[in-house]
C-alpha cells in the first residue's frame, strides 16, 4: 500500500532526525511530507514506533494516510516558471 505521512514538528533537530529516517522509506514530496511508495502494513508500524520515540509527544504531530492511488505524480509536472500567482 501507498502513504503519506506529514509532521508538524517543532524541534529542527528532531525534525531533521525525522526527515533523514523517514527518506530511507520513501520521497520527500514537500518540506514536511513524504510518499511512502510500498510499505507492509508492518512496515508502517515500525515507522510509526521509531518516529513516536523521537517526538515530543506534546508539541509534535505526525500524521499517517494511506491512499490507494497517487494522481500528483501523473500527468505534465509544472516548472516554478509555469506557475502564475496573482
Amino acid at each position: 500500500m501507498q502513504w503519506l505521512i506529514a509532521y508538524d514538528i517543532s524541534n529542527n533537530q528532531i525534525r531533521n532526525k525525522v526527515s533523514n529516517f523517514l527518506l530511507r522509506y520513501g520521497y520527500r514530496i514537500q518540506y514536511s511530507v513524504f510518499y511512502i511508495p510500498k510499505a507492509t502494513r508492518k512496515e508502517i508500524e515500525t515507522i510509526r514506533n521509531e518516529v513516536s520515540r523521537m517526538i515530543n509527544r506534546r508539541t509534535d504531530r505526525v500524521f499517517f494516510y494511506p491512499i490507494k492511488k497517487i494522481d500528483i505524480f501523473k500527468g505534465y509536472p509544472l516548472q516554478p516558471w509555469d506557475i502564475t500567482v496573482v
